[in-house]
């Protein structure tokens, strides 16, 4: 079985209502932490129907993966939390039979935290996470029980052809 997913995973309280607005319907994590699933036709379209402009660094390690990181996204959690420096991660796996690649960049506002942190238990740990004895973070959280992206963001992909992005 696969394992396809990508989100940002936020620190904090945000903005239910307004978050909504955005198509971002936050999952539970606990440690004080919500996944919103998004994927690359998702940034592209936000970045274009918000007029920003410029992406969000990232690191040299991520491989193949293609990996969102439109300043949309930061406009997008600065928005719902209310502050220009909300903590976040955007995370990004593509697995199948146990074969692989996962890849994770830590944000505060619109800032690369560290370039060293490039996995998904990094992140989760940079923002408060403590393994739980015997697993790491991603099962901690429950990152495992989610496999592929929902369908609601489907719409994302015929959205960037209509918007030429």
């Amino acid at each position: 079985m696969g394992h396809a997913i990508t989100a940002i995973i936020l620190k904090g309280n945000y903005d239910k209502e307004l978050a909504l607005t955005f198509d971002l319907k936050g999952v539970k994590l606990g440690f004080d932490l919500q996944m919103f699933f998004i994927d690359h036709y998702y940034s592209a379209c936000w970045q274009e129907m918000l007029k920003s402009d410029g992406y969000l660094e990232i690191n040299e390690n991520s491989g193949h993966i293609l990996f969102p990181n439109e300043v949309a996204i930061a406009e997008i959690v600065q928005s719902i939390t209310q502050t220009r420096f909300a903590q976040f991660s955007i995370i990004v796996t593509d697995y199948f039979g146990g074969v692989g690649t996962q890849y994770a960049q830590v944000y505060q506002g619109q800032n690369l935290v560290s370039k060293t942190i490039d996995d998904i238990n990094g992140a989760l740990q940079w923002l408060g996470v403590v393994p739980r004895k015997g697993m790491d973070a991603f099962d901690t959280v429950g990152l495992s029980e989610y496999r592929s992206n929902p369908d609601y963001l489907d719409k994302y992909a015929d959205l960037s052809t209509q918007l030429g992005v």
